[in-house]
């Protein structure tokens, strides 16, 4: 019975509280966040959590691919079609997708914790 208790309290109460102290302060994300860059004409929408868009960049028409791997852009990867204009500029904290009709713009802001 000892045993479950143990593993009760390690699992729900000592990695909870030790993981936060590993995880990243928001300047860190966010100084991560604004060096992120892509603009991309989008032609293939890949990943699960991460996301990789293919297609070609719209000032060189040159085939590029772009990949963000902490699952802010894959959240709205639903929005994401192919033929729709994806830009994420250096030193902004946002992200557009620009469609023929519509340009919709996802900003990060951190949350404290």
């Amino acid at each position: 019975m000892a045993g479950i208790a143990i593993v009760f309290v390690t699992i729900f109460v000592i990695v909870p509280t030790v993981s936060s102290y590993f995880g990243e302060d928001c300047k860190t994300i966010m100084e991560r966040i604004k060096k992120q860059k892509c603009e991309i004409i989008v032609e293939n929408i890949e990943g699960l959590k991460s996301l990789k868009l293919t297609g070609t960049a719209p000032d060189t028409f040159i085939p590029c691919t772009c990949k963000e791997d902490s699952q802010w852009w894959g959240s709205y990867k639903d929005e994401i079609e192919p033929g729709d204009y994806f830009i994420k500029k250096e030193e902004q904290n946002y992200f557009e997708i620009i469609k023929k009709d519509t340009i919709i713009r996802h900003e990060y802001i951190c949350s404290p914790k």
